[in-house]
């Protein structure tokens, strides 16, 4: 009999079986490894979990809207259908909406995939379902705030400080609810991904235990560095997607905004040929409720608001060429004095001060008789005529408010007009003059 089988079978010296739970490489009859349980399973669970809590989130929140849309189901349905779609196709554009949900659902991934190794720390299958489930609580949570944020930031600037924060807390607790409801559903892919541990794991040998951990320790050691590179990898992605759900969801905000006042400004008759249609997020300055850097000083007999009243008068059109005509009525018993001209200015459809040059002279449907000092009587009326040349108003920003005070330095009053005053026109302005007075209805 060979003496190198004695004691065990030929390759392995007494005393060195493999310890049970081991697992042996092919061919050598070394004892490899132990696989620790549900360490591979666990890895592939990392990406199982968040794919399906994201696909999860979208198309719930679409059947949801979907049945709600269509009135096949009551509202209550958002009870096991929460509102996770963070649009209505009615009111924003389908566009951006559906790219604030992929961005929200990637979130959703991102921040489930950071929370998720915590269920790793246990072999328990329910502790790490549980764990998982409220991974996914957390991080739905954490999508719905940014779309939280994205409401926000697309209605600043806010009518009130106090309506800064509106809205605040809205999808994320509506986030949450879904995670609590469905989230289990994902999260049961992390039970099935535990293998259960060997019963000959615990009569391993002491010695053999100890050099498996030590080089265990030694693997984790030099792997630390890579996970935590990888970490913040996943952290630098999640800050980016949410930064871009802010982002898209604003731009599907502001989309809506818009399409409702044009929708609005067509339905009161605008018509793009006729200037463009109004743009609440156009830029540009209001129009200053006196004229800015004005030195002139008031005489003490000029007409004052509360003496004479401002009013708007006629248009008039001619060759190519248009007009408009305000009046100074005195509506007192007693006269009071106007000399020179007045103050004129001109807002765009969007409330902005258009880029209109305004000279003191006549034009071609009125000549300017200069400025006089008049004394207007009670009940009677000076005027003064606007004229400019006809110019191209499509899709143009036109003039939609007039603004004019009596004397350069007074407040001005507005009227809403129709004139196809554009940026870069001049616009004449005549010198107050005293109305001719009406003769007397027969």
């Amino acid at each position: 009999m060979d003496a190198r089988n004695d004691g065990g079978d030929a390759g392995t010296a007494p005393g060195d079986q493999a310890a049970p739970g081991d697992e042996t490489a092919p061919g050598d009859g070394r004892p490899g490894r132990r696989r620790s349980p549900g360490t591979a399973p666990g890895r592939a669970a990392l990406v199982a979990v968040p794919v399906a809590a994201a696909v999860l989130w979208t198309l719930s929140g679409t059947l949801g809207v979907a049945l709600t849309w269509h009135s096949l189901l009551p509202s209550s349905v958002t009870a096991v259908l929460p509102a996770t779609l963070p649009f209505s196709p009615w009111v924003q554009p389908v566009g951006w909406g559906v790219a604030e949900t992929v961005l929200a659902a990637l979130v959703l991934a991102v921040v489930v995939r950071l929370v998720l190794p915590l269920a790793d720390r246990s072999t328990d299958r329910t502790a790490r379902f549980v764990v998982a489930w409220f991974a996914v609580v957390v991080a739905a949570a954490v999508a719905g705030l940014t779309v939280d944020l994205a409401t926000i930031v697309g209605n600043l600037p806010a009518p009130r400080l106090r309506m800064v924060a509106d809205g605040l807390g809205t999808q994320a607790a509506t986030g949450a609810w879904w995670g609590l409801v469905q989230g289990w559903l994902p999260a049961l892919l992390v039970r099935r991904a535990v293998a259960p541990a060997g019963s000959g794991a615990a009569a391993s040998d002491a010695g053999s235990r100890s050099s498996r951990a030590a080089g265990a320790a030694g693997a984790a050691g030099a792997g630390r560095p890579r996970r935590r590179t990888a970490r913040l990898g996943t952290v630098l992605v999640a800050v980016v997607a949410a930064a871009a759900v802010v982002g898209s969801g604003t731009a599907g905000l502001r989309a809506a905004r818009v399409a409702s006042v044009q929708d609005a400004a067509r339905a009161e008759g605008a018509d793009p040929a006729d200037g463009a249609l109004p743009d609440p997020y156009a830029e540009g300055t209001p129009v200053p409720t006196a004229a800015p850097g004005s030195d002139t000083e008031r005489d003490p007999s000029w007409c004052t608001e509360d003496q004479a009243m401002l009013l708007l008068g006629d248009p008039g059109a001619g060759l190519g060429h248009r007009s408009q005509t305000l009046r100074l009525t005195n509506s007192t018993d007693a006269p009071c004095v106007v000399e020179g001209y007045p103050d004129v200015a001109f807002a765009d459809q969007n409330g902005h001060e258009l880029d209109v040059t305004v000279e003191h002279g006549g034009s071609y449907l009125a000549a300017d008789p200069g400025p006089t000092r008049f004394e207007l009587p009670a009940g009677a009326s000076a005027v003064t005529t606007l004229g400019w040349g006809a110019g191209g108003t499509s899709d143009a920003l036109v003039t939609r408010t007039l603004w004019a005070a009596s004397f350069p330095g007074d407040r001005r009053g507005s009227w809403p007009v129709d004139l196809d005053v554009v940026a870069g026109t001049t616009v004449s302005v005549t010198a107050w003059s005293l109305e001719p007075a009406q003769p007397a209805a027969s």
